[in-house]
C-alpha cells in the first residue's frame, strides 16, 4: 500500500478570448489549503481519496479555487498506471477549479 500526500493548493484555469486552450495558474507562494496523508492500493481508491479530500476543503473554503495535488511519500511504490492518471488529471484534481475567462466580449457571456 502507497502513502500519497495530498495538497489543496489554491489555482484557476485561464481563457483567453479566440485561442482555444486554458491555461492552469496555479498559486505556489503562500500558504495551501489543506493537506493530508493517505493509503491506498488502486487508481480508484486514490481518485475516491482526492474527491473527499476535495469536497471537504470546497466546504471550508466554498468560494475558492482550488486543485488537489497528489505527491507519494518517500519509499511508497506507485500504483500500475499512476504517473499517466496523474499526468492527465484523471483522478479528479481539477474538479474544484474555476475558469477565469480573458480579453474579448464573450468575458461576460461565457463566465455565465
Amino acid at each position: 500500500m502507497a502513502i500519497f500526500n495530498l495538497t489543496a493548493l489554491p489555482s484557476h484555469h485561464e481563457k483567453e478570448y479566440g485561442y482555444p486552450y486554458k491555461t492552469t495558474v496555479l498559486e505556489l507562494l503562500g500558504t495551501s489549503l489543506g493537506r493530508i496523508r493517505v493509503e491506498a492500493k488502486t487508481l480508484i481508491e486514490i481518485a475516491a481519496l482526492v474527491k473527499t479530500f476535495g469536497d471537504g476543503v470546497a466546504k471550508q473554503h466554498p468560494e475558492t479555487s482550488f486543485m488537489v495535488s497528489i505527491g507519494i511519500a518517500k519509499g511508497s511504490r506507485k500504483p500500475n498506471g499512476f504517473d499517466d492518471a496523474d499526468r492527465r488529471h484523471q483522478l479528479g484534481q481539477e474538479t474544484w477549479m474555476k475558469t477565469i475567462y480573458k480579453g474579448g466580449p464573450a468575458d461576460a457571456e461565457a463566465a455565465v
